[in-house]
């Protein structure tokens, strides 16, 4: 059973110090299939076709749900940090999970195909 389902990307959000964050875009990915489209056709692509892939990673604790969150995604923000604080933060992060048993990260993914116009 998946306790407190918060979305990792909110989770962290509201962990880490906004000083470092404000101003600054947590991740970009086309949200909709409309967006990707408008990306696609300003690289010229014609014939789109779009297909929408969501799936939930659960985890037994919001320790392995951090871990596996700061590999695969987000983490890149933590660039923007002054060294001597990345490391504070990222602890801080990781207990906010565990502390409110963050277990989930949900995968949202828009997939587009097109080919190039001649």
């Amino acid at each position: 059973m998946v306790r407190n389902c918060w979305e990792a990307v909110d989770a962290s959000f509201r962990a880490v110090p906004k000083r470092h964050v404000l101003g600054y875009r947590l991740e970009y990915w086309p949200m909709s299939e409309k967006s990707l489209a408008r990306m696609m056709e300003g690289c010229g692509l014609v014939g789109l076709r779009f297909k929408r892939v969501i799936w939930r990673n659960v985890f037994p604790s919001g320790g392995a749900a951090f871990d596996f969150f700061a590999a695969v995604s987000s983490s890149f923000w933590y660039g923007r940090f002054p060294p001597d604080a990345v490391g504070s933060t990222v602890d801080r992060t990781r207990r906010f999970f565990q502390d409110h048993g963050i277990t989930q990260v949900t995968d949202d993914v828009v997939i587009g195909h097109g080919v190039k116009r001649r």
